[in-house]
Parts: structure tokens; sequence; C-alpha cells
């Protein structure tokens, strides 16, 4: 099962390289979501999948640069493949790049999975590529 995740997690990757819309943020630093938006918390969303229903996914990013990743695969294995780990900021302080390759342009309560290239998916597809805020970390 674990083969298929990961053909799911490539096609799905290959697939957001197709498409690509310019992200819209001021190149500062200082500007970027990591100092101006509370981005830490817990998202979720359901990403497109070849070979079943939709991916599931809730991510909570820690202020450690620490996230927990949660991804089901919907009508076909009701367990979820679990992984956590550590990600980085882009030099903007908008993206963020996770230690097991997927990518997001962090914005205030939502994020974008972004393609192989950093590029946001454009056009009627791009809300499929949207995972929301839907809590608060605790302090």
């Amino acid at each position: 099962m674990n083969t298929l995740r990961i053909v799911a997690i490539s096609i799905l990757l290959m697939i957001t390289a197709c498409s690509k819309a310019p992200l819209d943020f001021d190149p500062d630093p200082l500007k970027g979501s990591l100092h101006t938006v509370n981005w830490m918390g817990t998202y979720q969303g359901t990403f497109p999948c070849p070979s079943c229903d939709g991916m599931k996914t809730t991510l909570t990013l820690y202020p450690s640069n620490k996230y927990q990743i949660s991804t089901e695969y919907l009508g076909q294995d009701p367990n979820p493949f679990r992984s956590q780990g550590s990600f980085r900021w882009d030099s903007t302080g908008n993206i963020i790049y996770l230690d097991r390759g997927q990518i997001y342009h962090v914005l205030q309560d939502k994020m974008y999975l972004l393609d192989v290239e950093s590029q946001r998916i454009e056009g009627k597809d791009e809300q499929k590529y949207l995972v929301t805020k839907i809590a608060e970390l605790e302090q």
C-alpha cells in the first residue's frame, strides 16, 4: 500500500507541474507571511487523486518549523498515512518546503499546495489545491 501512496503523491506533483500561476507577494522577507500572519495551526483540505476519491490532508505547523501530516486516501484505505518532520521558509517568507517534498504558499488562514516549480495551480482547479486553517495551536 505504501507504493500506491508514493505513486499517488508522485502523480499529484507531476499534474501540478503542468499549470502555473505567478505568486503575487512582496519579495521583502519582513513583509512575508512568516512575519505578518498567524501561520501556526492545523490546516485541512482534500486534494485530487488519480487513483482514489481524494487525498484528505490534515497538516499542523508548529513554531519550531516542525509539522505533522496525515493523509487519508478516500475510497481506499481508511487508515491515514501519518508523518512528521521539518519545513523551511523561502527567502521571501511566503513559501514553505516540507522535508517530504511538498511546497505550500502560506496566506492568512489558508495555504495552497504548489507544483514542483513553486507555482500555484490556476483556473478552475485552483481551489482543489487549498487547505484551510481549522484550528489554532493551543498556547
